[in-house]
């Protein structure tokens, strides 16, 4: 997509000290990525679609990215992988090894008839779990967050200073704000989506709630009870 029809929808904002989140706001659905800042040091939280991270790459990024960050791995959020890894080099990826059957094409999505288009092999990641994707964690003031239903694997991450929960596809939101639960047609198991993001938002009450589909979120356990649980979702 040309990046004159782009710009239009395009906007960079600094969500906290430490965080820029870049959103796509299409009107009907949004789609977001994060940039993390430490100490001069740079990471991707999600890497969207093609094209958009195409032209975030050129618009909003900097000169390195240390490593990506991977809240799960439908298309919306890992498809720019290839674009980012042709942009900076040496670039480590870190996702929750249970997203592997699903991002190398094993096995659709639970839900799905079909495996995801694109695919990647395990052997490119390191896990949230292991010695060097929490130091890479570490390294970026963020803590992996195992929150499944979604996706298996669906992972949100926590930054402690900012108080920021970069939360993927854990819940999405309206224009105007309105905390939402996930796209259902896209979810793997609702019931656990919700029992898990309920889980999250009491753990990390204060923090701002960050989505990739929709506004972010301030109070939003306070907005969870108050839809019910979204007990209608289900």
């Amino acid at each position: 997509m040309p990046d004159l029809l782009l710009k239009p929808f395009a906007q960079k904002k600094q969500i906290s000290p430490h965080i820029s989140k870049i959103e796509f706001n299409f009107a009907l659905i949004i789609f977001s990525i994060w940039l993390v800042e430490s100490d001069g040091l740079y990471f991707l939280v999600d890497t969207g679609l093609p094209a958009l991270v195409k032209y975030a790459i050129k618009q909003y990024f900097p000169q390195d990215l240390k490593a990506v960050f991977l809240t799960h791995g439908h298309a919306d959020h890992i498809g720019g992988l290839t674009e980012v890894r042709r942009a900076f080099s040496d670039l480590a990826l870190v996702i929750d090894e249970r997203e592997f059957p699903y991002i190398s094409g094993e096995l659709p999505y639970p839900n799905r008839k079909k495996p995801e288009k694109k695919v990647f092999e395990p052997g490119l990641f390191v896990t949230t779990s292991s010695q060097p994707g929490q130091d890479l964690l570490a390294q970026a003031g963020l803590k992996a967050i195992f929150s499944p239903g979604h996706a298996p694997g669906h992972t949100c991450y926590y930054h402690e200073s900012d108080q920021v929960l970069i939360a993927g596809d854990l819940f999405t939101s309206s224009q105007s704000g309105k905390l939402r639960p996930p796209m259902k047609i896209f979810t793997a198991d609702m019931a656990e989506a919700l029992a898990s993001g309920h889980e999250v938002l009491q753990r990390y009450p204060e923090a701002l709630l960050s989505l990739c589909h929709g506004k972010d979120i301030k109070n939003a356990l306070v907005a969870f009870e108050v839809a019910d649980g979204f007990r209608k979702a289900l």
